[in-house]
Formats: structure tokens, sequence, C-alpha cells
């Protein structure tokens, strides 16, 4: 299935998280934004050693993405001070579901040649609806919303990080949340994967919770009904194989 998310014991994700900015490596810059992200992949532990506190250079002088735990979910994380390369990031891994972090200036030129080159990146393979996965961070939304008007179906703007960083958080929770459930409707359901993308959704919720007031009640009982559905179909199949 396109844009499907890994089960655990695949070698590398298949969800990636692309950032691009000038000032991401300005230790000033995106402070709450870098410490979502840490190399600790274990989201039991309380303490992770925050990525962009020590491997900032690493990341943006890497070849290819790197793993991180992005708010305890293991991701691939691409960070970029320069578009072109940026771009051939995006021809080399179209196959993955891609989040898009830009800022506000350099979205405005990379912005149209990803969308018009990769438009299935930001495209669901199966409802054909568009992602809005595209995340404008900018110091006047009122002028970028103008170019932005164009691509309003894949772009949300933010001039406040505190206020991305739970949309995102969010999106992707909501993402997996789907994934599950088509894992679930595949015929035969495939309950490992489907238990792996809904138990990530479960976590990223819960840290959606924490940061923002909004209710996700509604999205958290359903994952828990999938997920002790899931424990009840396991384990009716274990016990039929005794």
């Amino acid at each position: 299935m396109p844009h499907d998310a890994t089960i655990a014991n695949e070698q590398e994700p298949n969800h990636m998280i692309i950032w691009l900015d000038l000032t991401i490596g300005d230790p000033e810059q995106h402070i709450n934004l870098k410490k979502s992200f840490s190399s600790q992949s274990d989201p039991k532990n309380e303490t992770p050693m925050k990525l962009f506190d020590k491997d900032e250079d690493d990341i943006l002088d890497s070849v290819g993405p790197v793993s991180v735990d992005f708010e305890g979910v293991v991701f691939l994380l691409a960070a970029f001070k320069n578009a072109e390369r940026c771009i051939e990031c995006f021809e080399e891994n179209q196959h993955k579901r891609i989040f898009f972090i830009v800022s506000g200036s350099m979205g405005q030129v990379v912005v149209p040649i990803i969308l018009e080159r990769f438009p299935h990146v930001f495209t669901d393979s199966v409802t054909n609806e568009s992602y809005n996965s595209i995340y404008i961070f900018c110091g006047d939304r009122a002028y970028h919303a103008r170019w932005a008007l164009a691509f309003r179906n894949y772009v949300q703007i933010f001039d406040d990080e505190t206020a991305l960083l739970p949309r995102m958080v969010r999106d992707i929770a909501d993402h997996f949340r789907v994934e599950g459930r088509r894992q679930l409707n595949d015929d035969p359901p495939n309950y490992p994967a489907a238990k792996h993308r809904l138990t990530w959704s479960h976590e990223l919720y819960q840290r959606y919770g924490k940061m923002s007031d909004l209710s996700i009640q509604t999205e958290l009982n359903e994952v828990n009904e999938l997920l002790e559905n899931i424990e009840k179909k396991t384990k009716s199949s274990s016990n039929e194989d005794e």
C-alpha cells in the first residue's frame, strides 16, 4: 500500500519529516520544534537525548535522512538549508509519506516545484484527497497566505511554532489511525501492522492532549476500541492454533 508506514521490524520507517529553513542551524531559532526530536527511539524513556543539541551539524550534512524519535515515534528526518538538496531528497523518497516543514521564503520557491513534480506525495492513494501536510512557518502570515492560496489544499501556515508542533503531531496521529484502520480492512487483516500504527497513533494523541486544550477523546476512544479488537482477534486465533 503506497504511503504506508512501517512496522517495527522493518529496517527503516516509511514515513519521514523533511525540514527546509535557512536558519535551521541557528541554536537560537526553532527551539521548541527542535526539542521534539531526539536520538532516543524508546518512547518509554522520559529523558531522551535532544537530537539538535548534539548532532545538528551531522543532520544538516548527512547524505540521507537520519532515524530520530519524534514525540515518541520513530521517524526519518532530513533537514536542509539548501533548496536544491531538499528537492533531491523528495526525488529520492517520493514513495514515503512525507510531512514537510518549510520557512515562508523558501516555501514560496520550493512548494510550487514540489507539488508540480511530486503531487502523489501529498495525495491519498486510496481516496485521492490531498494531504495538507506542508507546514509553512513564517513571520508574516498575511504575506505568505497570498502565494500559498493556490496550494491551500496542501499547506497550513503558522507564525508560532508552539501552534505548528501540536498541529503536526495531531495530523501524524490521524495518519496512523487511518492507516491502522486500512490494515484491518485488508483481506486478510494485517493485525501486527495495524497494531503498530494504532499504537503510534495512541502515543501521539496523548502527546497532543498535553500540548493542546482541544479534546481528542473521540479519536482516542476509536483507537482504543480498535486495539482491543485486535487483541481479541489475535488471542482467539492463537487459541485456535493450540
